[in-house]
């Protein structure tokens, strides 16, 4: 019998992985997971589901949606991406990470059946959530697109609510290079006779309408009236709470939800987002990885009394690098640096772009934060961000 750590080597080593290799390991159909899905007796078929997608944002909400339905009794699972330390963070019933081996069981049972698909890594780790929520008898299932949403892995479910969090520019070369042109894979997930709902203030609202009046999809907004949680949490994250507490007001016609009074601090548990992991100095992770992600940091940092900031960064080879570091904030250090990640930038290159006297490259992130943390004051802020996996890194080497 495998282990699961020979498992998920194998999944990673042997299946198509975005994490590893991008855009070439993105399908441009849905025949592959409706054939993995057909092959386990069709489970998302048996799964009530919340579909969630959007340029940021989406994991946030899915974050908050599962929070409140859990506190509201019901049992509920999860399906999000990518992990920052463990595979098994991706799939989670009632706080319960999917057990190893279940991972490990679904692997050898279905390796004959699915050798024929030759499925993606997604693809895999889609059915497989499929799978384990189906046979936890799970009340309702959160649901996060991996990319864009038309064709992506996931948008083979008849969800209850479709909501799409935000329109912003990534992901180019496969989602197009315009806000109507991602806008419209990301409306992929809107099913007919099904309510979708917008993020606050989201971009290209005139292709959601259409797309929404064509299927006959009752469409709702999310307010953007929230300024008494100024404060209490990131101005981001206020966008997402609205959009988290819409989606309750639209669902409680088929759920018994709490009132949540607008006390968000205890419906967010998400990691990586705004995360604080030391006070003295105030030390803070965020995935931020695109033009968006970083204009809402610099929002963010505005709010944060410091001395000088420590800005560690690191990107993924398919972000717009002139677009994000165009939109970086004022550093009085930055590590430029990279993740065990085998699609990372080379520093070097971010080097010749980001053109600063004050900054200083890094080929090792582990050397990137300990000098960091060395040279900070205890009233200085360090800044980790530009990429999920370098996030993930750190998690795992120092917290």
């Amino acid at each position: 019998m495998s282990t699961y750590k020979e498992v998920v080597a194998y999944l990673f080593n042997q299946y198509p992985s975005y994490q590893k290799k991008g855009k070439d390991a993105y399908k441009g159909d849905l025949s592959n997971i409706k054939s993995l899905c057909k092959l386990t007796n069709n489970p998302e078929k048996d799964i009530k589901t919340i579909h969630v997608a959007g340029t940021n944002g989406k994991g946030s909400v899915c974050n908050i949606l599962y929070n409140i339905f859990k506190k509201s009794g019901y049992k509920v699972g999860i399906f999000t991406s990518p992990h920052l330390i463990d595979f098994r963070e991706r799939i989670e019933v009632d706080d319960d990470w999917i057990t190893k081996d279940y991972v490990v069981n679904f692997y050898e049972k279905n390796l004959e059946l699915f050798s024929d698909v030759k499925p993606s890594f997604f693809e895999w780790s889609t059915a497989l959530a499929f799978s384990f929520f189906k046979d936890s008898n799970t009340d309702i299932n959160i649901i996060e697109t991996g990319l864009g949403g038309r064709l992506d892995s996931t948008n083979i479910i008849n969800p209850e609510l479709s909501i799409i969090t935000s329109i912003g520019i990534d992901h180019e070369s496969i989602l197009g290079n315009t806000l109507d042109k991602i806008a419209f894979e990301k409306a992929g997930i809107i099913k007919a006779n099904t309510p979708t709902l917008l993020g606050s203030g989201i971009s290209s609202e005139n292709v959601f309408s259409k797309i929404c009046k064509d299927r006959n999809a009752p469409l709702y907004k999310a307010e953007e009236k929230h300024e008494f949680l100024k404060g209490s949490l990131p101005d981001y994250q206020i966008k997402n709470w609205s959009t988290a507490k819409k989606a309750v007001e639209i669902l409680k016609t088929n759920y018994s939800l709490l009132n949540i009074n607008d006390e968000p601090t205890s419906y967010i548990t998400i990691k990586g987002r705004w995360q604080i992991v030391s006070k003295s100095p105030r030390i803070i992770l965020d995935i931020g990885h695109n033009k968006l992600c970083v204009e809402e940091l610099k929002k963010e940092l505005e709010n944060e009394k410091f001395n000088k900031l420590h800005l560690i960064i690191g990107f993924s080879n398919d972000k717009n690098l002139e677009a994000i570091i165009s939109t970086l904030p004022n550093a009085n250090l930055c590590y430029l640096t990279k993740s065990d990640n085998s699609r990372s930038v080379d520093p070097e290159l971010i080097k010749q772009q980001i053109k600063s006297n004050n900054s200083v490259v890094f080929q090792d992130y582990k050397a990137a934060f300990l000098k960091a943390k060395a040279n900070a004051n205890e009233d200085d802020l360090i800044l980790v961000t530009g990429s999920a996996f370098l996030i993930g890194d750190i998690l795992k080497e120092f917290y």
